[in-house]
Parts: C-alpha cells; structure tokens; sequence
C-alpha cells in the first residue's frame, strides 16, 4: 500500500470525459469554454474532498494483542486508531506484522463510527518461539462517494515474543479446577495423590466414584455427599528435553521440540499446582541447561525463560551423557521424563540402556510423539502399488517403535507414545494417572 494520494474509479472516469472534451474542443471551438469549466468544477470538487480526508498526523492508533504469544496458538491482534476527523470515512488497514506470526489477512476494511474511531483486527499464529517486531500501519482513507483516496503511514513499532503455550496452560487450569481430566469427555474418578487424608466433603457429582461417598453425611443432608481427600505433595518431577537433531522433525503446525516445549510447560504448571517441586535439564551431544527441582512462582519464571531459549542442534543426543547427569544431581526419587523420539531398537539401543538403567532409582517415563502425516499415509486407503509401498514403510516405522516401547516397558520404564498435536494434555493426563496410583 503506497502512500500518498490515489484516484477513485469515478475521479479516473471523470478525468476520462474531461479528456474527450478537449478532443471535441479541438474540433468545434465553441466547446472550449464547455471543457474549461467542466474542468474547472473537477478540480474544486476534488479539492473539497482533499481537504476532508485528514492528513497522517492528526491520527493516534494502537495495538491490543497478547503479551507475550502464545507458541502454536491462533490469536488476535485489534488495531484500534481514532481521528475525530475521519469520522464516516472508510478505512482499509495493512499492519506491518512479523511475518513469523502469520498475519492473515494482510489487509483489513471497515468505517469510522461517528465519533472517529475504528476497530480492526485479523488472527495470528506462533509455529516457532522467539522475538518478533510489529512495524508501522500503511491506513488508506476515503469518503463513501469520494474521489480520492488518502494514504497515510502511521509509526507503531512494538517488540513481542513467542513463548511456550500460555493459553493452554489457563484452559488446563480452568479444566483442572472444575474437577476434570485432561483429556476432553473423562472425570476425575479420585483427586491425585497416594494421601487419603481427608479433606472436605462436597455435593455427589455424575460420574463420581461411589466408593467415596460418605453414607453419614449423606443420611443427614438427605442427598449423596463425597468425601473429598487431601492429594500428596512435596514429590519431585523432573523434565529432560531431547535438543538433538530428530527433535527438529516437522509435526503438524510445529516441530517436535516445540511441542515438547510446550507439553513440558504444562506439565511444570500443573505439578507445581499439586504441590511437586519440578526441574528442567535440556541436552543434545551435551547437557546445554540445568534447573534443579524446586517450587513457587520463582521457579515456574525460571522454566518459562528457559524453555523460551531452547534451541534444537543437528548433532545426535548422547543420552548417556545426560542421564548419567541427571542421575548425579537428583539423589531423590523422581519422576523423571524424557521428552525424545523414539525409533526402532537399534537406533534407541543407547536411549533404552540408560533408562533401564535410571529406572532402577527413579519413576521414567519415555515421552515420544508421531507425526500426524505419517499416520494420515498409514490409515489411507491403499489404492496404488505406490501407495502399497508406503503403507508398508509407515506400518514397519510403527512397529519398530512398538518394539522399543516394549523393550523399555519390560526394564520397568513407562511409555508414551501419542500423536504430537495431542502431546500437552495427554502427558498431564499420565502425570495425574501415575500421582493417582502412587507410584511415585
């Protein structure tokens, strides 16, 4: 959108007749005097409408978006920009955002309202965390019967960021505080927790556990009661995030180290929430961080900030390395998960040993995700030897991480092996199963 004045198509048509009276004029003079005051009353007319179309310094605009983005959400930024001036004027509004956010669509319309003021907005999507720029507002201006065309740049620079998935974080939380599952359609059969320390009683609720009403209670109020129970705290969970070269693996809308990025926020926030201390050790060739387990609001800014900064490398993950760390700096008990990808036996011999291994003093759960385009070939129909072809490769690729879920299951380390779009809440979901069944 270029600034400055552009013609309306009525101002181009008008211009046009104003052309074929000169050319008449040139063949019968007396249509001289015709062509000049046709035109004569063109320019006042255009001149009127310029001077209703207000100039760029007379406008005042700003952004309402989220601080910070949220990684892999789709979210709205409104552009509010008032000039009592332009009011009843139509208005089409490119913003010069980061490209990184996916703006769309580039170009908005609407009109001022009476007062001089519009509000326009368009959605945004996050695929990858990091610091972006808003730049300035290109704001076209015209009147609804108008000749011309202002164009007009208004200077709103504003730096944003990325970071891992906060509004999934408000959804769980407000999930979790109505007493239900992660997983969209399940209720929580029993609070987490291996205490059974009571804790309160409350109104019986479709799909409660029955074993916990308290028939007391229940005789005196003279409707079902549940007894609400107190879940255990103070147990430790600690986050390893592969930063190898697989993590780097597209999977829908985000690679697979957002996703673990992500899921591992969530999964911090909701174990806080319950009362564990959580850590964070990310790791490729070498241990590249290390946040050491503890609670409160000061170490879920350090996690945030951390997993903001991570970084996939193209090197291979030296699991023995990490693991061999980790198992030094965490002397208690933990629950240990390893965000990684997993593939057939021989390529996660290593990944497998050292679990086995970890397994012997900790709680391991081996988180990998799949990529929903290699199940979509796995499940569409076979219709070619081409596509027979591919469907055997997928099928093969799917039992060869069967076959390593189950070498890790058999050494007592857990799985969890899920499509990545459903990565966050199916492993907050575990984490509340295994909290529930106090093994930790």
């Amino acid at each position: 959108m270029l600034r400055g004045l552009s013609p309306q198509p009525r101002l181009l048509w008008a211009i046009a007749i104003g052309a074929g009276l000169i050319a008449l004029a040139v063949a019968a003079p007396v249509l001289v005097l015709l062509a000049v005051l046709y035109h004569v009353g063109l320019a006042a007319v255009v001149a009127r409408d310029l001077a209703m179309l207000p100039t760029s310094g007379s406008y005042r605009a700003r952004r309402i978006m989220p601080e910070p983005f949220s990684l892999g959400e789709h979210e709205e930024v409104k552009v509010m920009i008032t000039n009592p001036a332009a009011a009843g004027l139509k208005a089409r509004l490119a913003d010069h955002a980061p490209a990184g956010l996916n703006p769309r669509p580039r170009e908005i319309g609407g009109s001022f309202d009476p007062k001089g003021g519009i509000a326009l907005s368009y959605a945004t999507s996050s695929p990858r965390r990091g610091a972006f720029r808003f730049g300035q507002m290109d704001l076209q201006v015209s009147r609804q019967d108008g000749w011309l065309r202002r164009q007009v740049r208004l200077q709103l620079p504003h730096d944003v960021a990325v970071f891992p998935n906060i509004v999934a974080i408000k959804r769980i939380q407000l999930t979790l505080r109505r007493g239900l599952r992660a997983l969209v359609g399940q209720r929580r059969a029993k609070p987490p927790g291996a205490s059974t320390a009571f804790a309160g009683l409350r109104d019986y609720v479709r799909g409660d556990d029955v074993r916990r009403i308290s028939w007391t209670a229940t005789a005196r109020r003279d409707r079902p009661v549940m007894v609400e129970v107190e879940a255990e705290r103070g147990q430790q969970v600690m986050i390893a995030i592969d930063c190898g070269r697989l993590m780097t693996a597209p999977a829908g809308e985000l690679d697979k180290l957002d996703h673990a990025v992500n899921a591992a926020l969530m999964l911090a926030w909701v174990a806080q929430a319950h009362g564990d201390r959580v850590g964070l050790m990310t790791f490729d060739d070498r241990v590249t961080g290390f946040i050491k387990p503890e609670r409160g609001t000061t170490q879920l800014h350090l996690l945030t900030q951390a997993l903001y900064a991570i970084k996939a490398s193209y090197v291979e993950p030296d699991f023995g390395h990490a693991l061999t760390h980790l198992a030094l700096r965490v002397g208690r008990r933990s629950m240990v998960v390893i965000l990684t990808d997993v593939q057939d036996p021989n390529a996660s011999r290593e990944l497998v040993a050292h679990c086995l291994r970890l397994a012997a003093r900790h709680l391991v759960l081996v988180v990998a995700m799949s990529d929903p385009e290699v199940l979509s070939a796995r499940y569409a129909p076979v219709t070619s030897s081409g596509r027979a072809y591919q469907w055997a490769a997928m099928e093969e690729f799917v039992a060869s991480r069967r076959e390593s879920f189950e070498l890790l299951r058999k050494g007592g380390v857990l799985g969890l092996d899920v499509v990545a779009g459903s990565l966050s809440p199916a492993l907050v979901e575990r984490y509340l199963e295994l909290k529930e069944r106090a093994l930790l």
